[in-house]
């Protein structure tokens, strides 16, 4: 669950049950306080009864109705002395009678009386709901027993329908609550989502930027402040570790050059043992391989250090026979036969050495990781929404799924026998890359059905000035 829904959460369910638990206070004082005035209305008028049935001794009563303060025929009404005997009733009471509730004087209870009798405002099943009330007075030495009760069946209708109201309103309240939260989080999680945005922004090539610490030196600048100066730190490792394997390059070149010429000068003497022979040979092999890692990490370190490149206006067509006139001779020896299909011209703004090398590179492990016997290189060029696609596929052994993605990182090697043997570095496909992505064009691999196949998207206008 991400943040801006907890937080929406939390106000909501704090907002709604502060709702509720108010609302729900209201409704039971609303609920209280009729029932209140009703119980003090019954207690009144059974002080007019019992005042009223004084004079009338042991005998029936005998009720004057114009001094009474309500009409009896509102009420429910029965009087009984200690045995009990009827002393009075009303005439709502010939309909249905209520008994006591134990030791309760004041309780609610539900009658059925049929609507064809008397009206009290009952519900769909006849029922009527009664608020009654029970008072005991002792006169001249006797108990009198007054039950009383009056119909509120429509006040409690009045009640329910309320209580629906509150229920709407709190359904309503809850749906403005949630969208002010929602809202309200948004707006709480903006920074946090703009600082997420811009560190999703910050890449190798851009960590020169950072986030805006903002006016308010709150805990959102902290933590800007934060990223900024662990910013500061990568951007300086990142250069350093640049700087260091361009430097330590540049210094392995000469001696590793001096080498290689002393090497071949022993070579040259005439006289040597076959075993020394073989034994320089072998270190020879090596050194030349230790110099083209060399070459390699100069040529890696300066494309990952440029940030533009000398475009001119170039025919890739004309470029990649150039390339292909070069190889004639390993071709040759390989005997691997290659295909070419695209235009005689495709007029292309890029640097011309860099595409050089892209294409020297692609080429080379097309013809390194070739079948042995019979093999075919196929390249096609093809124009696609402004790019020009080019396609090198080669026929040999299949890259595995789980290292076609892999491929283009450095010193990356499917297989360490085979590069060890055709003496590769695994700078090959991360230096073709490089000069890609400086070209803002995409490089992707493919190997299936015995065939592996480079696909290289450059744009065809000015699109060569770096992204950062």
């Amino acid at each position: 669950m991400k943040i801006r829904q907890k937080i929406t959460l939390w106000i909501s369910g704090t907002a709604l049950l502060a709702a509720v638990s108010f609302s729900s206070h209201i409704f039971l004082e609303l609920l209280e306080e009729p029932i209140r005035l009703i119980d003090r209305e019954l207690a009144h008028m059974a002080e007019s009864l019992f005042e009223q049935g004084k004079s009338s001794g042991n005998e029936r009563w005998t009720i004057n109705e114009t001094k009474l303060p309500y009409s009896p025929n509102r009420y429910w009404i029965k009087v009984f002395d200690g045995e009990s005997h009827v002393l009075y009733q009303s005439s709502l009471a010939s309909f249905t009678d209520i008994e006591p509730a134990g030791d309760k004087t004041r309780y609610n209870v539900e009658k059925t009386i049929s609507r064809k009798l008397i009206r009290l405002d009952q519900d769909a099943h006849d029922k009527v709901e009664f608020r009654v009330r029970e008072i005991k007075v002792q006169e001249g030495g006797r108990i009198l027993i007054m039950r009383i009760a009056k119909p509120i069946e429509e006040l409690e209708e009045e009640l329910l329908e309320l209580l629906r109201e509150v229920g709407a309103g709190l359904a309503v309240c809850t749906l403005l609550i949630v969208l002010v939260s929602y809202q309200l989080a948004g707006r709480i999680m903006q920074p946090v989502v703009s600082i997420n945005r811009l560190v999703g922004e910050i890449r190798e090539k851009s960590l020169d930027r950072r986030i805006p610490v903002g006016e308010h030196r709150d805990e959102l600048a902290a933590l800007a402040i934060s990223l900024n100066q662990m910013f500061d730190r990568l951007q300086y490792s990142f250069e350093q570790q640049k700087e260091f394997v361009g430097n330590a390059s540049h210094e392995l070149k000469s001696p590793i050059t001096l080498l290689l010429l002393t090497q071949e000068e022993l070579l040259l003497r005439p006289g040597l043992p076959e075993g020394m022979r073989k034994d320089l040979q072998r270190q020879l092999d090596t050194m030349r391989r230790m110099n083209k890692l060399i070459r390699n990490l100069l040529d890696l370190s300066r494309l990952e250090q440029q940030e533009s490149l000398h475009l001119e206006t170039l025919d890739l067509a004309g470029l990649i026979k150039m390339v292909l006139e070069d190889y004639r001779d390993m071709l040759a020896v390989t005997q691997i036969k290659v295909s070419t299909d695209f235009p005689g011209n495709l007029p292309l703004q890029g640097d011309p050495e860099k595409l050089q090398r892209l294409l020297i590179n692609l080429i080379d492990n097309a013809i390194r990781y070739n079948k042995s016997r019979d093999g075919l290189i196929k390249i096609s060029v093809q124009h696609a929404n402004g790019f020009l696609c080019l396609k090198l596929a080669n026929t040999g052994q299949v890259i595995p799924p789980e290292d076609i993605e892999r491929v283009f990182d450095q010193f990356y090697r499917v297989e360490k026998s085979r590069s060890a043997v055709h003496g590769g570095s695994g700078l090959g496909l991360t230096i073709a890359r490089k000069i890609v992505e400086l070209h803002n064009g995409t490089i992707s691999i493919s190997s299936k059905d015995g065939w592996t196949e480079v696909t290289v998207a450059l744009p065809e206008g000015n699109g060569g000035v770096l992204k950062t």
